[in-house]
């Protein structure tokens, strides 16, 4: 007997699995979004769903490392659009009325690459945002019986290597009184990137098409229709599916996020550009989370902000690429703890110079600057193991005391090391530079470092 699972957005099936339970709804779900509709201990359940909304999905792809910047850095980075390019050209030159002659052609064929190499000064994230409207567009319009691209996904396939939908876009762009190459290449680098990773192309999809849609649209998966063939003959056995489904599709993608060495891995190796600004990327998203955790910080725990911190911090740090990795996050002892721990391969003369293989990160996201008594704890980590270590950083969300700042000058004077203190405010200057943080450590926290450079808050 054949049965079908649903993934609806908007009331619209965007995919139909033919006898089997998907893996990329799995993406723009929580586990709490499971629904449970009538049964009991001993009757079959009315139905089996996961449902939240467009805001909740784009919270979950978002926490996923799947937010708009994020998905906006990574779709930068290994942007393409020369099929695109070349079939806009052909297209601009066909709409021209020119003569037989040489010159004609060739006068009409500049005018036609003039105006396209005009559309291509747009930005990856002008190339995003025009996509994403017009396919939201699309599955919006009840009267469209095949969906701008999402089309291709209705029953679990992988879009097929075609020109065909770059020209659809195009021409749905034109249609909108839309520049076309900006949402034409964007297609075209996505559609590459699905038969090379499917789930990373899938989350940054979904990301683009549903950033454009109402808030509150319904999004859901229905399982109802496998309940006979899952085995689903009561509420128990609804939900040990439900928790074995959910296990399950997490370990196929951790598995594929392995074979790939890590999950964004194969978009390092398009000319190997994806890493600093992948991470550029994910650490402008994780600025944006924490402070709006910090907002309101009744509405959120101290584990949440100084969770939401570190991953701000480790993705700046992933910025610098293989020279400078963490080695490890929350080292602990009987007797202390470390946030982060690099390993350090910078090539710098300088970095050379201070002979820290190792460097420790502390991290507070505290309602109050940070005083002198955690720079002296901080301190003494350092001490404790300066034959390897002699490079702190001491990051926080809410500046440092004076008598804190004064205090950094101390492991130079007793030969400990460099202890660096950096502010949220230092932090989101340098992403809106993209500069990496040991430029930042070389010029500016350099000086502060010595001594100089911050105002500290008054004691």
């Amino acid at each position: 007997m054949g049965f079908d699972t649903y993934f609806d957005v908007a009331d619209r099936t965007l995919i139909d699995y033919r006898k089997q339970a998907g893996d990329l709804p799995r993406f723009v779900f929580d586990s709490s979004d499971a629904v449970i509709e009538g049964g009991s201990d001993e009757d079959q359940p009315d139905s089996v769903d996961f449902v939240t909304t467009v805001q909740g999905a784009l919270a979950v792809l978002e926490a996923q490392g799947f937010g708009w910047n994020a998905c906006v850095a990574a779709y930068g980075a290994v942007r393409g659009g020369g099929i695109a390019g070349s079939l806009l050209t052909g297209m601009y030159m066909g709409e021209a009325h020119f003569g037989e002659g040489e010159e004609d052609f060739e006068e009409v064929e500049r005018e036609a690459e003039t105006r396209v190499e005009k559309e291509a000064e747009a930005s990856p994230h002008d190339d995003l945002t025009v996509l994403g409207q017009l396919l939201a567009a699309s599955w919006l319009d009840e009267t469209v019986e095949k969906p701008l691209f999402l089309n291709e996904f209705l029953w679990g396939d992988i879009p097929e290597r075609s020109t065909g939908h770059i020209s659809q876009v195009i021409y749905a762009a034109q249609k909108a009184g839309l520049d076309p190459l900006p949402p034409a290449r964007a297609i075209e680098t996505l559609g590459s990137l699905f038969r090379e990773a499917r789930l990373v192309a899938w989350p940054i999809l979904m990301a683009v098409f549903m950033t454009h849609l109402p808030s509150d649209t319904p999004v859901s998966y229905s399982l109802s229709g496998g309940m006979d063939e899952f085995e689903i003959v009561d509420r128990p056995s609804a939900q040990d599916f439900v928790d074995k489904w959910w296990t399950g599709t997490g370990e196929a993608v951790a598995d594929y996020a392995r074979n790939l060495g890590v999950l964004f891995g194969v978009l390092a190796d398009f000319e190997g550009r994806l890493g600093p600004q992948y991470w550029f990327g994910q650490a402008i998203a994780a600025l944006d989370h924490l402070e709006a955790l910090n907002v309101d910080r009744s509405a959120s725990t101290n584990k949440q902000r100084g969770d939401a911190l570190e991953r701000l911090v480790e993705a700046l740090f992933n910025t610098e690429g293989p020279e400078l990795v963490v080695a490890e996050k929350n080292f602990r002892t009987e007797e202390e703890e470390v946030d982060l721990v690099l390993r350090s391969n910078l090539p710098a003369p300088f970095w050379a110079a201070q002979k820290s293989a190792y460097w420790f990160v502390e991290c507070k996201n505290w309602s109050k600057p940070v005083g002198v008594a955690e720079i002296r704890v901080f301190e003494s980590k350092i001490d404790d193991r300066k034959s390897s270590v002699r490079v702190g950083i001491f990051v926080s969300t809410n500046s440092f005391y004076g008598t804190a700042v004064e205090r950094l000058k101390s492991a130079q004077i007793k030969d400990i090391g460099l202890i660096y203190a950096i502010t949220l405010e230092d932090i989101r200057g340098l992403l809106n530079r993209r500069q990496t943080l040991s430029n930042w450590l070389l010029n500016e926290g350099a000086m502060r470092a010595f001594g100089g450079g911050l105002t500290g808050a008054k004691d």
